[in-house]
C-alpha cells in the first residue's frame, strides 16, 4: 500500500526531508502518482523501518503472555524482521526459553541496568542473527518499587536501543507492578491475552481500565488489542459463552483468530528452535491457526495503522 508523503509524515511524525532521504537511499520504496505527480511511499516498508514496541500485559497469570512473546518472536523472525525481547518478569520464563539458566546467571541482565545503570547494550544477549534478548533474573523483583516519575527517566535509554530493531516484544509480570507499568510506558501497542473463563474475563476488564490510565503517560502509545487464548481446541460451552461476550463488547477490540493448544508451543523451550520453521509446523493445525492470528497482528500494526 502506497500513501502520499504528507500522510506518511502524519503517520510517523517524520519530516518530509527524512522520508525523501530514505527513499533516495533505497530504504523505503516510493512511486509518483501518475495523475497528481505527488510522491507516494510504501506504508508497510516505512513502518518496518521504524521500531514498533509491543507489550504483553494482563494482571492475571497463566493467560499466555510469555508463550505469545516467544511465538511472535518466531513469527517475526520468519518474516525477516529484527527482534528484541525485553523480559520484565522476574521469573524469567521468557529468557529461559531462549537460554539456559546457568547461561543467564553468568550474563548481564536487566537487573544490572536497574541496579547500577550498566549500559543496556552490554545487557543485550544475542540469540541468533535476528533475535536479541534483554534477559530478566529473580533479582529484578527488588526493583519493583519505582514510581512513574522514576520509570519515565529510564525510557530514553530504551528508546535509543530500540532504534536498532524492527520489533520489540515486552513480556510483563502478571500484576500491576511497576515493571508492568514500565512495559506500558515503553510500548506502542499492548496485547492482552485472556482465557475465556469467568475469573480471567473479569481480570481482563480491570486490566483494560488500568492500561487506559497508565497509557496516558506514554505519548507514543497507539492502541491495545485482546487475544483470546482458548487453550483447548475442542469447543467448550463455557469458553464459547465468554468468547461471545468479548466479541459483543464494543469497548473491547479483539483479533478474530483464537489461540489453540499446540504441542509444538509447549516444546519450544526444550527444542529452542523456531516453531514455524520446521516440518512439524506444516502438519500442526493448531500452529496454522496461530500463524493466521499472527498475520492479523502483522496487518494490524503495519497495514492498518493510522486507519480510521
Amino acid at each position: 500500500m502506497f500513501i502520499p508523503i504528507k500522510a506518511a509524515m502524519a503517520l510517523t511524525g517524520m519530516t518530509d526531508k527524512t522520508i525523501r532521504d530514505w527513499v533516495e537511499a533505497g530504504k523505503v520504496p516510493a512511486e509518483k502518482n501518475e495523475v497528481s505527480g505527488i510522491l507516494h511511499v510504501d506504508k508497510e516498508k516505512l513502518l518496518q523501518s521504524l521500531p514498533t514496541s509491543i507489550c504483553f500485559y494482563n494482571q492475571k497469570g497463566g493467560v499466555g503472555k510469555t508463550s505469545l512473546t516467544v511465538m511472535l518472536t518466531d513469527y517475526f523472525q520468519l518474516r525477516g524482521l529484527r527482534v528484541l525481547i525485553v523480559d520484565l518478569d522476574p521469573q524469567g520464563n521468557c529468557s529461559q526459553t531462549f537460554f539456559d539458566y546457568e547461561d543467564i546467571r553468568e550474563s548481564m541482565t536487566l537487573y544490572n541496568y536497574m541496579e547500577d545503570r550498566t549500559p543496556l547494550q552490554k545487557c543485550v544477549k544475542k540469540y541468533n542473527d535476528s533475535v536479541d534478548v534483554l534477559c530478566s533474573d529473580l533479582r529484578l523483583s527488588r526493583k519493583d518499587n519505582l514510581d512513574l516519575d522514576d520509570l519515565s527517566q529510564l525510557v530514553p535509554d530504551f528508546v535509543s536501543l530500540f532504534k536498532k530493531y524492527n520489533i520489540i516484544l515486552i513480556d510483563c509480570p502478571p500484576s500491576l507492578s511497576c515493571l508492568s507499568k514500565f512495559g506500558l510506558l515503553l510500548s506502542n501497542y499492548a496485547f492482552l491475552p485472556v482465557v475465556p473463563e469467568p475469573y480471567s474475563y473479569d481480570g481482563m476488564l480491570e486490566t483494560i481500565n488500568n492500561l487506559k490510565r497508565i497509557s496516558k503517560f506514554n505519548d507514543e502509545f497507539i492502541d491495545f488489542m485482546v487475544l483470546i487464548n482458548a487453550h483447548e481446541q475442542r469447543k467448550l460451552s463455557l469458553h464459547e459463552n465468554y468468547i461471545e461476550a468479548i466479541r459483543n463488547d464494543k469497548k473491547i477490540h479483539s483479533f478474530e483468530q483464537t489461540i489453540p493448544t499446540s504441542v509444538a508451543v509447549k516444546e519450544r523451550g526444550v527444542r529452542k528452535e523456531n516453531i514455524f520453521g520446521n516440518a512439524q509446523a506444516t502438519k500442526d493445525k493448531g500452529l496454522k491457526r496461530i500463524y493466521d492470528l499472527f498475520d492479523e497482528v502483522y496487518d494490524f500494526i503495519y497495514l492498518k495503522r493510522g486507519d480510521k
